[in-house]
């Protein structure tokens, strides 16, 4: 065997030109975090985009990444549209931040205006210490008060509800999904002394299809709360108070991206053969462990058109429309022998609390079981109802079968997200054929129950000395 340079440069001082092979797999074994470190993205269907927009508090979702082993930092770039070009005092439309869930970093960053074109913003996010494997973030924004729409009268109103009539040659009621903003400051203040009353509410449903008077009814967020009331709670016709509707900034959603860019050191031994009773073996073993590490992710999240999460429901669930599987679909490279597939999810209850099961099915592309489905049991303790009705909380979380979706979507805050219930399921000892296509899928018993999933991860995991 020829000698070459490169042995050279990795033989230690004083010792024999024969350890450059133990030393060189211990420097490549201990770069391996730093310089192979991982990366991935996070895409929504780009028929079915989610937008929405938040004025009073910073509403989002939740995702999971593996960033990789003992990392420092993480970037992420965030592609997104906005509906208009307004713009704020500050050129914005409103502010994007993304938190670690479960950490104390976070960094925000002030979304230009793209008129639905296309666009994206780069941000770095450094740790306070280093983190290794799937870690959970949120992102969340928060609109900015934009363009003067026009004024409407308001002519009363109940909790979530508002009765407007038109104005001539001012803003126009319609239905369908809004992001504009309620300013009531010329409707009369409630009587003296009166306290936690609002001027501004965010208007996230009109609708038109009752009789006319009114011109509409606006549903708006947060309720009318005030003692006494701030509107007369019944439709009143000569009672006409100016209020003025702006635009909100609205945030359209493609895609995460991420890649790690900074790790520690590994902390792989120096093995060298003649000056320690430790085996080279144990070097080449170091690589091959660390090899599952940069297998890539199956999922990251899914998404429906009226969901950025997935609703996964017994078949008797109501509504029916709403109780849909949930699943996604990998293909194997390879031969795969003694694999994991491990899914973890972060769920709410709709509807109903209790014992439940979440059952996980792998298929081939026949839609043949390869394994016998695994059950994995469940309690539901915080439970939510679906809203899709005028006149409650403008903040929902589904609705595949309206006509007109909700300004804010299924968003909600990264406090909300913390208090999710979390489940992961493995399933274990699997065989699967190159080149073929699986399908994970999702579901739950029994009847009469259903969970919203806003976060859902899931990977292959070979064991050491597997193919794959």
């Amino acid at each position: 065997m020829a000698w070459k340079k490169i042995d050279d440069d990795q033989a230690l001082a004083d010792m024999p030109y024969s350890s450059f092979l133990a030393n060189g797999l211990t420097t490549n074994a201990n770069s391996y975090n730093n310089d192979m470190t991982r990366g991935g993205g996070i895409a929504w269907n780009a028929t079915e985009l989610v937008t929405w927009s938040s004025y009073y508090v910073a509403q989002g979702f939740m995702f999971t990444v593996n960033v990789g082993q003992q990392v420092l930092e993480v970037d992420f770039r965030v592609t997104y549209a906005t509906l208009t070009a307004s713009a704020d005092a500050d050129g914005f439309q409103g502010y994007v931040t993304i938190q670690h869930i479960g950490g104390s970093e976070f960094v925000t960053v002030g979304l230009l205006p793209t008129n639905g074109a296309l666009s994206y913003f780069d941000v770095s996010m450094p740790f306070n210490a280093a983190v290794t494997g799937p870690q959970a973030f949120s992102l969340t924004f928060k609109s900015s008060k934009l363009e003067d729409l026009g004024t409407v009268n308001v002519s009363g109103g109940v909790q979530n509800t508002v009765y407007l009539d038109e104005m001539p040659n001012q803003y126009v009621v319609t239905a369908g999904e809004k992001h504009e903003l309620l300013d009531l400051t010329g409707v009369p203040a409630p009587s003296a002394g009166e306290v936690d009353t609002l001027n501004e509410y965010q208007i996230n449903y009109i609708s038109t299809g009752a009789p006319n008077p009114p011109d509409g009814y606006a549903s708006v967020y947060p309720s009318l709360v005030s003692n006494p009331p701030r509107l007369q709670s019944t439709y009143v016709y000569t009672q006409n108070h100016v209020a003025t509707v702006y635009e909100l900034g609205a945030m359209t959603l493609l895609g995460i991206a991420f890649n790690s860019v900074d790790a520690n050191v590994g902390t792989a031994p120096s093995q060298l053969s003649h000056n320690t009773a430790a085996p080279l073996s144990a070097v080449i073993n170091i690589q091959n462990t660390s090899r599952y590490r940069f297998q890539p992710d199956l999922c990251n999240g899914v998404s429906q058109r009226y969901a950025l999460g997935a609703v996964i429901a017994a078949a008797s669930t109501s509504p029916v429309n709403a109780a849909v599987d949930t699943g996604f679909s990998f293909v194997s490279n390879s031969i795969v022998d003694f694999l994991t597939l491990s899914v973890t999810l972060r769920y709410f209850g709709l509807q109903t609390s209790g014992n439940s099961k979440i059952v996980l099915s792998l298929l081939d592309d026949t839609g043949t079981l390869v394994v016998a489905a695994v059950e994995t049991p469940i309690t539901v303790y915080r439970t939510t109802s679906p809203q899709s009705v005028i006149g409650m909380t403008a903040r929902g979380w589904y609705d595949p079968s309206a006509v007109a979706a909700w300004g804010m979507r299924d968003s909600m805050s990264p406090s909300e997200m913390q208090g999710a219930q979390t489940v992961a399921i493995n399933v274990a000892d699997l065989y699967l054929n190159p080149s073929q296509v699986y399908t994970v899928q999702l579901s739950i018993e029994p009847e009469n129950t259903a969970i919203y999933v806003f976060n859902l991860y899931a990977r292959l995991i070979s064991p050491i000395g597997s193919a794959g």
